[in-house]
């Protein structure tokens, strides 16, 4: 199986942060094992979707969902892959100062 890394962006995420509710967005970054790019892209997305810390925080109605897309992706070596695979963190910015 293939190494990749997978840069994903989401968007609209309505979190109370300090006891406001703001839209934010974030990046993330992935490595998963895949077969594809497209595999791969898949894989990060649902990895991120069911990480706890975001998917518990999330306060969007049904009809004013969040999306995650992807921004980049490329195929990694082992070393770097080993190195960066237990990546699970967010970078939050709030979306009113994109």
């Amino acid at each position: 199986m293939k190494k990749f890394k997978v840069k994903l962006h989401g968007k609209n995420f309505l979190l109370n942060l300090d006891g406001e509710l703001n839209k934010f967005g974030f990046y993330a970054t992935r490595f998963v094992r895949a077969e594809s790019p497209q595999e791969a892209e898949k894989i990060a997305i649902i990895l991120t979707h069911q990480n706890p810390n975001l998917r518990d925080t999330i306060l969007n109605e049904k009809a004013d969902r969040p999306t995650i897309s992807l921004e980049e992706i490329k195929e990694v070596g082992f070393l770097k892959f080993f190195a960066k695979k237990s990546t699970t963190g967010f970078t939050f910015y709030p979306e009113d100062e994109e």
